[in-house]
């Protein structure tokens, strides 16, 4: 049996996989974002300016969940990596959640008339299930589910880029479609045009998802008897060994909260600011047309310059973007156009980060001798997770304290330079840390020496 896997391991570095796999994968990404992007980017703006909750309160509802999230996408992880079906360790999960999240889904913005303190418990409950628990179940496997597809590096790229390219896709159009689909509903004001655009969506991504369970393919099963003796709390010692894993939850870290806290309020700045809340999903989307663009060129690039030089690289077209934002930030056009600049560095990013996250994984079996792919993907999440919710409920915090009231017809001074100071300020010193974190990033110079030291354990262990 030991031999057997060990065969399966050395085929999936050579194995190529066919553009219908790729395509199917990155279908799982589509379906994600339709889900996230829905209960992430627009929830709170649906939650205070159509039910109209207080501001704080969400906020403060979804840093607990952030937090929570992140707890359980490290017990995902371990759950992950000690289960064994026929279909793999991963791709079940697709299969046993697609409709279950997508009913959560729509139960989000099912909110009844209970009084306002039944809609908070309500709230609570339901964005809990979908964010912490449901998301969190089909989407660690979904991202580890890269490094059980192949261990070339260069097959690696090509799926990340077919997976990113979907999800930016998909974020694209939802970012521009949603709230005109919602005022084309009835309005953004009221709750029954986004329970509408929500069972779309949820339909929509169910399938997707079955689509990447039926035509993925699980290759690698490299040594999975080491898993059994290695509990909870060695599989962390395991991981926090891995610095180059280290550099990259930092990387990730850092832009979730500079983009957190202004994703936030970016609806609002829209609506008050722009004058046009329709805006906000323009300037979102527009953003994308260059990772749409650029991403395939990730893949030479990449094979040429490195994943961590072509994102460095990419981070300084997003701080540029960002700062040229404050010279014109009342021009719609403008900021369009920044966000164009900014979306070029999104390209980098998108197209390298997952890809090196399972590159870390390899590293990390090189280094200790165990591979943990579920416990190290889904502590990747976590630290992403937490900085995002947290930013996301300090903005909407500051907004609150600031006097800001969904109901209100206008709101104070004070909420208005609040919400202009954490849309156009805030990011920029995160993507100057994300700049130094780079730096010190060296995995691509050492993967073939990391690679060909693993083959050769391998075709010793394979020998007894």
């Amino acid at each position: 049996m030991a031999a057997k896997e060990q065969t399966s391991a050395r085929q999936s570095l050579t194995e190529k996989i066919s553009t219908k796999e790729k395509i199917s994968y990155g279908c799982g990404d589509l379906a994600s974002n339709l889900i996230l992007v829905l209960t992430s980017t627009f929830v709170a703006y649906f939650y205070t300016d159509a039910l109209g909750l207080n501001a704080a309160i969400i906020g403060s509802i979804m840093m607990f969940s952030r937090f929570a999230d992140g707890v359980t996408d490290m017990l995902m992880g371990y759950v992950m990596d000690r289960v064994k079906t026929k279909y793999g360790k991963a791709r079940p999960w697709l299969l046993w959640l697609a409709i279950p999240i997508a009913v959560a889904c729509v139960l989000v913005f099912l909110v009844p008339n209970t009084g306002t303190v039944g809609k908070y418990i309500y709230v609570t409950i339901t964005y809990n299930l979908v964010t912490t628990f449901l998301y969190t179940m089909i989407n660690i496997p979904y991202g580890a589910l890269t490094s059980l597809m192949s261990r070339d590096q260069g097959q690696r790229t090509v799926i990340n880029v077919f997976r990113m390219f979907m999800a930016q896709f998909g974020s694209l159009i939802i970012n521009a479609s949603t709230l005109p689909l919602v005022n084309k509903m009835g309005g953004s004001s009221h709750q029954k045009s986004w329970i509408i655009v929500s069972a779309i969506y949820a339909v929509v991504a169910a399938i997707l998802f079955l689509v990447c369970f039926k035509n993925t393919k699980e290759r690698v099963t490299v040594s999975s008897e080491q898993k059994e003796g290695v509990n909870f709390v060695q599989s962390l010692k395991l991981i926090f060994k891995n610095s180059q894993w280290l550099l990259l939850c930092g990387i990730w870290i850092t832009m979730c909260l500079g983009m957190g806290a202004s994703g936030a309020v970016g609806t609002y700045y829209a609506k008050y600011i722009l004058m046009n809340e329709n805006m906000a999903g323009f300037i979102s989307s527009v953003s994308i047309i260059p990772v749409l663009i650029l991403m395939p060129f990730c893949v030479p690039l990449s094979l040429k310059y490195g994943k961590r030089n072509v994102a460095l690289a990419g981070t300084f077209f997003s701080i540029a973007g960002q700062i040229l934002m404050v010279i014109n930030p009342t021009n719609g056009t403008w900021l369009l156009v920044c966000s164009l600049i900014k979306g070029v560095g999104s390209a980098t990013l998108t197209g390298t980060i997952f890809a090196m996250v399972a590159d870390t994984i390899e590293y990390g079996e090189w280094k200790t001798g165990t591979r943990v792919e579920g416990m190290l993907y889904s502590t990747t999440t976590f630290g992403a997770k937490v900085g995002s919710g947290l930013a996301s409920a300090v903005a909407l915090w500051i907004i609150s304290a600031a006097g800001y009231d969904g109901l209100a017809a206008t709101q104070t001074a004070s909420a208005l330079s609040a919400i202009k100071t954490l849309y156009l300020w805030v990011p920029i010193p995160f993507y100057a840390i994300m700049i130094l974190f780079y730096v010190f990033y060296k995995l691509d110079k050492i993967y073939p020496q990391v690679m060909e030291e693993l083959k050769a354990r391998e075709a010793a262990k394979e020998k007894y």
